[in-house]
């Protein structure tokens, strides 16, 4: 399998050159192509550590970046990589520096067939209700697609997907993992924009840093997607995805990863006055044993948010969330349900130019665990300056 995924994307990188080559003395100029970015946050936490014992913590992150997109006839380019430092007022042993990054390449060789090849990478420190050390969770996603019929009513994709995920502290990097996959997809698009896709996808994830002492959680897999993108109405706009998986343990590795599941996620966006738009998301997933230390067996979240456009410059938004989080018994966890009820009050939103926009940002969130550490509640805020030049 990582072979085969490998051959993908060369296979992809290499045309994406050679489209390159053959038009860059047709490129035409684009407005500010290279922007760089600034920006600085306070953040208050009232229950930093997670724990029925309210800890107050206060949060200095400061961010600088730059960002390149340049459109070279049929070819298009962007990338991006930006810097952060966390600073702690009381906790200073969680100081950190985190870097990230994005970059995509796409390329209309023909009015049907295009290619298309994306990476990001994001690096955060990890919330304090799963490990209360110093850790930086990085995440690199990477796709290659190459896309036939694009502009008629049925289309063909054909594509390869990788993702890392790896842990700065070596108490956690029993979690490092490697997930690539081949997928191809049979695409219908109606006469609107609207579009309906079937996906197959099969893969492997390996668990990069795990002993031979310890439990083996590597395993195959198999996935089916239905995939949809529905223009209900000029106001309304319904995206949704939903999926069946079969992992297969692989010789050695545990059982809790041999199985079958699905997975869905919907977005509705309903714009109930011009300035006044709602959007609603559910996602349900079974995730992989490993992927977290607390290792829930289902998750189900429902976001609901608001957004009010209050004059050319201020933007108001306020929202709810809940989520859900089941665990099956084994020898380490006891089964048992969790909610987590997340409420955003204010968030405001202030550009004062194209250059310059101030953020506040507001939330207060209720979890409520059987299990009396992880039974606590808690609000934050956030004032964000960010500069654009």
């Amino acid at each position: 399998m990582k072979k085969q995924v490998g051959q993908l994307l060369g296979v992809l990188v290499g045309g994406m050159s050679l489209g390159l080559t053959s038009q860059a003395q047709t490129q035409t100029a684009n407005q500010n192509p290279l922007v760089f970015s600034a920006g600085l946050q306070q953040l208050y936490d009232s229950n930093f550590m997670r724990s029925p014992e309210e800890i107050e913590e206060q949060i200095t992150r400061a961010g600088a970046g730059v960002s390149f997109k340049k459109q070279f006839s049929s070819q298009r380019i962007a990338v991006s990589i930006n810097g952060s430092q966390y600073r702690y007022a009381e906790f200073d042993n969680l100081n950190a520096s985190a870097i990230g990054g994005q970059a995509s390449w796409k390329s209309q060789f023909t009015e049907n067939t295009s290619t298309l090849l994306d990476w990001v990478r994001e690096e955060t420190p990890v919330d304090k209700l799963e490990f209360v050390g110093k850790d930086l969770v990085a995440k690199e996603e990477a796709n290659a697609r190459l896309s036939f019929g694009d502009s008629k009513r049925f289309g063909l994709i054909l594509g390869a997907h990788q993702l890392g995920n790896s842990h700065s502290n070596v108490e956690r990097q029993d979690m490092d993992f490697e997930d690539q996959d081949l997928f191809s997809e049979v695409r219908y698009r109606f006469a609107s924009s609207s579009w309906l896709g079937l996906r197959y996808r099969e893969g492997d994830r390996t668990y990069t840093e795990m002993s031979p002492a310890q439990d083996q959680l590597d395993f195959d897999y198999r996935q089916m997607e239905l995939e949809t993108a529905w223009v209900v109405s000029p106001k309304t706009t319904l995206t949704g995805l939903v999926g069946y998986f079969d992992r297969t343990a692989k010789p050695g590795a545990v059982s809790d990863n041999d199985g079958e599941g699905t997975l869905a996620s919907i977005n509705l966006e309903w714009a109930i006055t011009q300035k006044f738009t709602s959007e609603l998301i559910y996602s349900f997933n079974q995730p992989a044993i490993g992927e977290t230390s607390d290792a829930p067996s289902q998750v189900g979240d429902t976001v609901l948010r608001f957004q009010w456009k209050f004059s050319p410059k201020i933007d108001i938004g306020f929202g709810a969330g809940y989520s859900e989080f089941d665990y099956e018994n084994n020898d380490v966890i006891v089964a048992r349900t969790e909610r987590n009820i997340s409420v955003t009050p204010l968030q405001v939103s202030w550009h004062y130019s194209d250059a310059v926009m101030l953020r506040l940002t507001s939330q207060w969130m209720d979890r409520r665990s059987p299990v009396p550490e992880r039974d606590y509640e808690g609000y934050s805020a956030a004032l964000a300056l960010a500069f654009h030049f």
